[in-house]
């Protein structure tokens, strides 16, 4: 199994607040190439632009 469950977090929400909480991008807690790594990741690049959490795409929740 290459992708976890579904554990309902919403993965770029928790990104997009580690920058805040002063969480390096490299910290990134999900193994690489999955699903919510990239969440996570689109998350934590849009806080550092400087982006709203409601500013998210559609459909990306």
């Amino acid at each position: 199994m290459t992708e976890p469950p579904d554990d309902n977090l919403d993965h770029y929400a928790l990104g997009f607040y580690a920058p805040g909480k002063h969480i390096a991008r490299e910290s990134c807690p999900y193994a690489e190439g999955t699903e919510a790594q990239a969440r996570w990741l689109a998350g934590y690049d849009a806080a550092v632009r400087g982006e709203a959490l409601e500013d998210r795409a559609e459909g990306s929740a």
